[in-house]
């Protein structure tokens, strides 16, 4: 036997055993982590669903969202921590081994739960009773957010959150509460407040409970409905000569006197007598609960239903002057912009309380709001379901309720896309209707209403495209922005109810006593007065002069800003780049006619004009946008938002936007993932268009921009 094959024969043996053991130890510690793994996967699981619900919460959030968008925004940092902690587990051993960890990490959950919590109460005005009178959202916010802050620092997941403005913001949620109040017409007393609370509160619990059983198709207990909702006897009510249309007639109470309105919704005739005893349970049901509604004066007083003759009828207060179309068509010249706003505010109050008290109208449209006998308007023909809807009116998709119809819902049947089929109409929907029907009191004229050929196709089609209704010179600017908001092609970018009845208050007491002619009360924007003197002064000696766009750009480069303002207010209706530059010059100030305007003012109004000149691809303005964004400037900082409008400039052409992106991206930071390939290509592009900080930091980061 050779001695050296032996010898090699042992080293073999060795090396061999030697590659088994550390294979042994390395399954050992997979093993290992797998274990210690299977502990915090549950956990991590949980966590994450926690924080998915925050962020659906903060999606519906009606008040509040930017307090509730600071936590939001720690919760987003936390939830990608521990996604990645999730992802690579196999690097993190020393993390899964340590017990403490996973105490930290129940922690945090519990900590994760009282957010959400936190931000389902305060979101929402009926949850917000809690808070009203405790003046406690300060503490409950900082304990919220420092317990969060000292997780995410002993859990060593990195994060910088800038909380500079968080307190200054907090510190006044409470009157914004009872600003949000009064402006829904509660008086500023507890009482008024907490019985606010109260019936929205039962009307929302009895609503969530009808719609249940519903659903679940329960079978109604009868007798409990004839203990609860007793059919009212027609025969209690003196018939009267006044009836509006063959459905609609007017009586009085022989009890009390009261003048009331019996709408029949059934006869033998149009049904079979089970289909009819279905229909007026269902109907009774329903206004049982709406009869709560009682102590809202903007919305209809619902007494019952009433038999008589083998009909039934739903019975309500009579409103003397029928529908607000009608109202105005008889009394435009008596309606001056005070009623005006009276009218929009009552309206607005009506449906923010049937929004706390989840119930959606459907059909928001003049022919639906009525007038009683003391001029004051009130929302009409609604229930709790569409079976209602459809029951007590015949509503349809015509040409009528096209004119108020939110986008998502009016383009769904000429979209072959089936998801688009499926959209439910939400409060969303019902904004974009209250922004038509404000519109509408704004010019006493129905919306669409100058096309007279094919209008429902047309209508269609000027939606397709985004038109703008447009307003006339006696309209005040705020009225305009807020149906601008409200009537938003995305309904992501739509005002919310309590937003509009705040900007409604807010008018009501600026233009209180106001004339008939706002002219001569109200200071008005150049630009307004620019299309008053163009139409009504065309035989006057002076002359204005009106450049071209381009023109009137190169004027404003000279520094002739008067003229260039003229020329861009002229063409703004008609060219988007005049639109920019209409918005460019509201948000610097240096004509004197807009200094007559608050700063605040004059920035939304601007900040309005870039996002809505962005949307339509002018670069300039998705560069404006973007940096408001970016600097939270007259609008929430939201880097996200504002990457994307630059991005979008930079993808144009732009060469500060190219510098932003390409610095942001080679930077990293602020939700930006740092790329300094994607980086050095935009900052390349922006320093061959002589952005000279592009160059210079090409210069200073070895960045060749030459080749």
């Amino acid at each position: 036997m050779n001695l050296n094959n032996v010898e090699m024969g042992f080293n073999v043996c060795n090396t061999t055993l030697d590659i088994t053991d550390k294979m042994l130890t390395v399954v050992g510690g997979a093993s290992s982590v797998a274990k210690n793994f299977s502990e915090f996967a549950p956990l991590i699981s949980s966590f994450l669903n926690v924080g998915n619900e925050i962020i659906k919460l903060y999606k519906k959030a009606k008040q509040h969202k930017e307090l509730c968008g600071f936590l939001l925004k720690r919760c987003k940092f936390a939830m990608a921590a521990v996604e990645d902690l999730d992802l690579r587990k196999t690097e993190n051993v020393e993390f899964f081994s340590k017990q403490e960890n996973l105490t930290l990490f129940l922690g945090f959950i519990n900590c994760m739960e009282g957010i959400k919590s936190f931000i389902a109460e305060v979101s929402q005005l009926k949850t917000l009773q809690k808070y009203l009178y405790t003046n406690s959202i300060e503490e409950k916010f900082t304990n919220l957010a420092t317990e969060f802050d000292g997780y995410m620092q002993n859990l060593n997941f990195s994060f910088t959150i800038q909380s500079r403005d968080e307190l200054l913001t907090v510190k006044n949620e409470i009157q914004q509460i009872k600003e949000i109040l009064l402006s829904y017409g509660v008086p500023d007393d507890r009482k008024s407040q907490q019985n606010f609370f109260d019936v929205t509160n039962l009307v929302t619990e009895k609503n969530i409970e009808f719609q249940e059983q519903s659903r679940k198709r329960m079978v109604i207990d009868s007798s409990k409905l004839e203990e609860n909702e007793p059919l009212l006897d027609g025969n209690e009510f003196s018939k009267t000569s006044i009836s509006p249309s063959k459905r609609i007639e007017k009586r009085t109470s022989y009890k009390n006197s009261d003048d009331v309105c019996f709408k029949e919704f059934s006869n033998n005739s149009s049904a079979t007598l089970t289909k009819q005893e279905e229909t007026q349970i269902e109907i009774r049901r329903q206004v049982n609960i709406l009869k709560l509604l009682k102590d809202s004066e903007h919305i209809i007083r619902f007494y019952g239903v009433a038999h008589d003759d083998n009909k039934y009828y739903l019975v309500t207060e009579w409103m003397k002057h029928g529908n607000l179309h009608e109202y105005y068509t008889k009394c435009k010249d008596s309606i001056n912009l005070e009623t005006k706003i009276k009218f929009a505010l009552d309206i607005c109050r009506g449906v923010a309380y049937l929004h706390e008290c989840e119930i959606l109208h459907r059909d928001i449209q003049s022919a639906n709001i009525l007038v009683n006998g003391h001029n004051k308007v009130k929302i009409a023909n609604f229930g709790l379901s569409r079976k209602f809807s459809d029951i007590t009116r015949n509503i349809l998709q015509n040409l009528e309720n096209i004119r108020y119809m939110a986008p998502e819902k009016l383009l769904i049947t000429n979209n072959g896309d089936t998801k688009k089929r499926k959209i439910s109409y939400d409060s969303k929907c019902e904004i974009y209707s209250v922004g038509a029907l404000l519109w509408e009191i704004a010019e006493l004229k129905k919306p669409h209403s100058d096309l007279e050929s094919e209008p429902i196709i047309n209508i269609r089609e000027r939606v397709k495209k985004r038109y703008c209704l447009p307003f006339t010179n006696s309209v005040p600017p705020e009225w305009e922005h807020v149906v601008t908001k409200a009537m938003e092609y995305d309904p992501k970018w739509r005002i919310n109810i309590s937003e509009i009845c705040r900007e409604f208050y807010k008018m009501s007491e600026k233009y209180s006593g106001a004339s008939t002619n706002i002219l001569d009360d109200e200071i008005l924007t150049y630009i307004e007065n620019e299309k008053k003197s163009t139409k009504n002064n065309r035989n006057s000696p002076i002359t204005i002069t009106i450049l071209s766009v381009d023109d009137a750009i190169n004027e404003h480069k000279k520094g002739n800003k008067q003229l260039a303002w003229q020329s861009f207010s002229y063409h703004s209706e008609t060219d988007i780049e005049a639109k920019y530059w209409l918005g460019y010059y509201y948000y610097h100030e240096e004509i004197p006619e807009l200094q007559r305007i608050s700063k605040e003012e004059r920035i939304r109004i601007a900040i309005d004009i870039f996002k809505e000149t962005a949307d339509k691809g002018n670069p300039s303005a998705q560069l404006r946008y973007g940096m408001c964004l970016w600097k939270g400037e007259g609008v929430a900082i939201n880097s996200i938002e504002a990457f994307k409008y630059l991005k979008m400039a930079a993808n144009q052409g732009n060469p500060a936007a190219m510098y932003i992106i390409g610095k942001a991206y080679w930077n990293g930071g602020d939700g930006i993932e740092k790329d300094k390939r994607q980086g050095a290509e935009y900052l390349k592009k922006a320093a061959l268009n002589n952005h000279p900080k592009a160059k210079e930091m090409c210069i200073k980061n070895c960045i060749s921009y030459n080749n």
